[in-house]
């Protein structure tokens, strides 16, 4: 039985750029995730703004079926926010587990030093996912203050 590994069978260069290839797959999912996120948010946001200028309209004498599913519609734009970012936080964190573990296998391997670094530094890495780390975090919070902060039912 040979004990190699597949490793062992490609070069340094090609197993360079299929890691490269890979780190790149996983950083563009996240540049679609985040995009998704500021996409469905503004949507939301837009839906929350006609949804509150619905129930400023409403003569509060007036009370009835209509107004108990605009105030229930107002309570649940902010509730799917929240969810849907979320879960685009937890897919944002997966792609990043993914990065750092083909990271590390590329660095468990002698690298040749004629190749460029896999990534670049620490630093700017952090520096770089703050906007995908944060963004998330930010629009959970802005929609919790106003789901707490909304209408209350008389």
């Amino acid at each position: 039985m040979n004990s190699h590994s597949y490793t062992d069978e490609i070069s340094a260069e090609e197993m360079y750029r299929l890691c490269r290839g890979r780190i790149e797959h996983e950083d563009n999912l996240i540049v679609q995730r985040l995009s998704w996120l500021v996409a469905a948010q503004s949507f939301l946001f837009t839906a929350y703004a006609i949804t509150t200028n619905a129930l400023t309209a409403i003569d509060p004498k007036a009370s009835g079926r209509f107004l108990e599913q605009a105030e229930l519609v107002f309570r649940l734009i902010p509730t799917v926010a929240i969810c849907l970012a979320v879960l685009i936080y937890i897919s944002i964190l997966a792609a990043l587990k993914a990065i750092r573990q083909m990271r590390r296998f590329y660095l468990s391997k002698p690298v040749p030093s004629n190749l460029p670094p896999i990534q670049t530094s620490a630093t700017t890495r952090l520096l770089g996912l703050s906007a995908p780390l944060l963004l998330p975090v930010l629009f959970v919070s802005v929609w919790l203050v106003l789901l707490l902060n909304g209408p209350v039912s008389k």
